[in-house]
């Protein structure tokens, strides 16, 4: 696959996944499953993860905002198969957190650990495609050390 193609799919992905949690966070709230404190831990807590990855695109996205003619890349096959598996999978790791907790199977208290196993099972490998895809050459060097 193209690379700007997988890097545009990931973007789109990861916004309409942040967008989509927001949304399950607030009909959680506003059907009485989570309460005022629980949504606003939730977001306080879902969020930045979110906004940490999409400021990694969009900054990458700024650092290069023309079209050149250049050679065309090609990302590996196993690195588009581990994005479209991990990335779906950690979006609906977390939405499926947020819609347990507002139907009282999981209390709000038990949401904030079970986020963090979450991001800690799925996080790293969303950190890992996202600096290798988006991050610059400094960035690549420091994480591979």
């Amino acid at each position: 696959m193209k690379e700007t193609r997988l890097k545009t799919i990931i973007f789109v992905f990861m916004l309409i996944a942040k967008i989509a949690t927001l949304l399950a966070i607030l009909v959680e709230y506003a059907t009485d499953g989570l309460e005022k404190s629980e949504m606003f831990s939730s977001i306080a807590l879902i969020m930045p993860l979110f906004t940490v990855y999409l400021s990694v695109i969009i900054k990458d996205l700024m650092d290069n905002p023309y079209k050149e003619n250049k050679e065309i890349k090609y990302v590996k096959t196993s690195i588009s198969v581990l994005a479209f598996v991990v990335f779906p999978l950690y979006a609906l790791a977390i939405i499926w957190l947020v819609v347990l907790a507002g139907s009282g199977k999981i209390s709000g208290e038990e949401l904030q650990p079970y986020l963090g196993i979450i991001e800690s099972i799925f996080g790293i490998y969303v950190g890992q495609i996202i600096l290798t895809l988006f991050g610059n050459k400094e960035t690549k060097i420091k994480t591979a050390v």
